[in-house]
């Protein structure tokens, strides 16, 4: 396959995959009719949380496997396109944790940016050149 059919390929995949993600966060599954049909409620909030931390885990190995190859390769690009996505992530998880008045939540959230988001920030701003 050509580089530039996988490129948009992948584009497409996160583009799709954020449209999704918008659509979760307003209507969670329950947005979905076949959801309510499949479902009994008594298992839907379980089966919710497990779907929320298989995602983080998901999120959690990608941060682990890119970021370290970010670093090793001081691609700073790839270290911006985390920041980015872990900015973004925690920015609309804030928002909806206020709009919900879970506001111990927005704490989590910028403790989080900073755990996550200063090593990328200091490896972004280093004068070491690939």
């Amino acid at each position: 396959m050509k580089s530039q059919t996988l490129i948009t390929w992948i584009s497409l995949a996160g583009i799709i995959g954020l449209l999704f993600g918008i659509f979760y966060t307003f209507f969670g599954l329950n947005g979905l009719p076949v959801y309510q049909k499949l479902i009994p409620s008594s298992v839907y909030m379980p089966w919710s949380n497990g779907l929320y931390g298989a995602v983080f885990i998901g999120f959690s190995v990608l941060l682990f496997f890119v970021g370290r190859h970010a670093f090793k390769t001081n691609d700073k690009y790839l270290m911006k396109a985390l920041l980015y996505g872990i900015a973004s992530w925690l920015l609309v998880e804030a928002l909806f944790s206020f709009y919900y008045g879970v506001y111990f939540n927005i704490g989590v959230d910028v403790l989080l940016m900073i755990v996550l988001g200063l090593p990328l920030v200091i490896g972004i701003r280093s004068k070491k050149v690939k």
